[in-house]
């Protein structure tokens, strides 16, 4: 008797999906158009106008325009764990990304519109920085709330397209914008990433009456409490630190970071502290003498899932260092390109368009390094383990500064090397970034217990605004003559490169003493 065939799923794929997607790629052509010309246009319109070639003048240029960039970055990845709370507590995914969206473009044209005014170009950005960062958690998880049993075998489909979506948009954006800048000036070159972000929220906007919507809890009024304190106490330190002290945003988040947690103790001690959750069972170990009492209180289980929390984080604990070199492939970088040769393949490339091969390369080494060198490494007998790849990922963002300080050293000589020299750089740091930042993803995910799975998805994206942080806080140093500015020229990178080997040994070190378990399926 023949075997009955396996019956196939029957459910369609979503409609909405289209104008998700439409979304994503609009949008992700506006945040990475503006990335591109962001760095170069700071340093040429508000802090070195007049085009000095005197050495100081410049050094300060360009690393004030780094560290603005730099804290730019670093808040868009802060603000999600806000646009977070206000998905799951109050509006919904829908909403959130709408009325943000909404916030986003309002930045994009302020941008487009101030390009002769510091001041409310640099309050635009933050306007940019609240509305990426908010819609940021959100629209990835909407295409996941998009499916059910029915159809949930067409999701991979989905990421899929989403993922190429913001490939498309990114890649697009990295080689017109800069195009734009060059040929019509500041005004257009912003305003055509400002058009892109009404694109993106008409899109999504159109879709209005396709999606399938989570809804959101009952309103809590402590929630709304906790999430207007802590945005409120993040705005007044930024308007006072960053306005009118004019630190880093390294004073602004420590500053905010000390005013949430003396307010959470002061008024209601739970937010902070509510036993049983992460914070309150370490407070319960730490003044009752470990986690073996923490066990007989809460279970082992319990116990076991905070011991994982602490291995990921531990992890966690060296990633800054490479966002505080990869994102350096986005400004200094760029920096160093406007110095180069830029003839290449026959094409005059503008300086700010080189990264698109970032892209270019995640796209062939993701398969490669999946379907080739990994299956490989295990058949030779080397073990591929997400920590050993994260090792590896480290060594060659190293080379990769290597390089770069290489070629920053002959342009202090005097001379103008090819472009060609930065693009092997590239090739090696997105090497490192699939080794690190998709490895990272994976492993954030599935050592974590069910329970913090999202909470320490927002503890990898804080990962990136640390490293760019580490960085603002050294360009805002050099730019201001203090300690750091004696590392100037290709010392500037050959000071990350040794961050970056020394985290290399640190964590091949520590690494093996770090013990696995997988929250996955069960």
């Amino acid at each position: 008797m023949a075997d009955t065939p396996t019956p196939q799923p029957k459910g369609k794929f979503p409609s909405s999906i289209p104008y998700i997607i439409g979304n994503e790629a609009a949008e992700r052509f506006n945040y990475y158009g503006l990335r591109a010309i962001l760095t170069t246009f700071m340093v040429a319109q508000f802090y070195n106008p007049d085009g000095s070639t005197d050495p100081a003048i410049v050094q300060a240029a360009e690393a004030t325009a780094n560290a603005k960039t730099h804290d730019f970055v670093a808040m868009v990845y802060l603000l999600p764990m806000f646009g977070g709370m206000i998905a799951d507590w109050f509006w919904g995914k829908y909403k959130t990304i709408l009325w943000l969206s909404l916030v986003y473009a309002v930045g994009n044209i302020m941008v487009a519109l101030s390009v002769s005014n510091e001041f409310m170009f640099t309050t635009s950005l933050m306007l940019i920085a609240i509305g990426a960062g908010g819609i940021k958690p959100c629209v990835s998880a909407n295409v996941g709330d998009q499916f059910d049993e029915s159809n949930k075998h067409l999701l991979p489909r989905a990421f899929d397209a989403f993922y190429a979506s913001i490939n498309f948009g990114s890649v697009l954006s990295i080689l017109l914008i800069p195009y734009l800048k060059a040929k019509f000036g500041p005004t257009i070159a912003f305003g055509v990433p400002a058009i892109a972000m009404l694109v993106a929220v008409f899109f999504f906007w159109a879709g209005r009456n396709k999606y399938r919507r989570v809804p959101p809890p009952k309103f809590d009024q402590n929630k709304m409490v906790i999430l207007l304190t802590a945005f409120g106490s993040l705005v007044a330190s930024y308007i006072y630190f960053d306005k009118i002290l004019h630190a880093s945003i390294g004073s602004v988040l420590g500053a905010w970071a000390v005013a949430v947690i003396v307010l959470a103790f002061v008024f209601k001690k739970q937010w902070f502290a509510k036993p049983g959750n992460f914070v309150g069972i370490n407070l319960y170990a730490l003044t009752n003498g470990g986690f073996a009492a923490a066990a007989k209180e809460y279970g082992d289980e319990a116990i076991e899932g905070i011991r994982s929390v602490w291995r990921v984080l531990a992890v966690f604990a060296f990633i800054p260092v490479f966002w505080a070199l990869w994102d350096q492939s986005q400004s200094e970088w760029v920096v160093q390109a406007t110095k180069m040769d830029l003839d290449f393949l026959g094409i005059t490339w503008q300086a700010e368009q080189i990264s698109f091969v970032n892209a270019a390369f995640i796209l062939a080494f993701i398969p490669l390094f999946s379907f080739v060198l990994y299956p490989a490494l295990n058949k030779a007998g080397i073990q591929v383990t997400p920590l050993r790849k994260i090792g590896a990922g480290f060594v060659l963002t190293a080379l990769s500064f290597v390089i770069i300080a290489i070629i920053q050293g002959w342009i202090d000589a005097g001379e103008r090397p090819n472009i060609s020299w930065q693009i092997l750089a590239f090739v090696v740091l997105t090497a490192g970034e699939v080794l690190i930042s998709i490895t990272g993803l994976e492993y954030a995910y599935t050592q974590a217990p069910p329970s913090m799975k999202s909470t320490i998805m927002a503890c990898w994206l804080i990962t990136v605004t640390m490293g760019n942080l580490l960085v603002a806080v050294i360009q805002t140093n050099i730019s201001n003559g203090g300690f750091f500015a004696q590392f100037h020229g290709a010392d500037f990178f050959w000071l990350f490169t040794g961050i970056c080997a020394v985290t290399a040994l640190l964590f091949m070190a520590i690494s093996p003493r770090i013990k696995e378990k997988s929250y996955v399926g069960g």
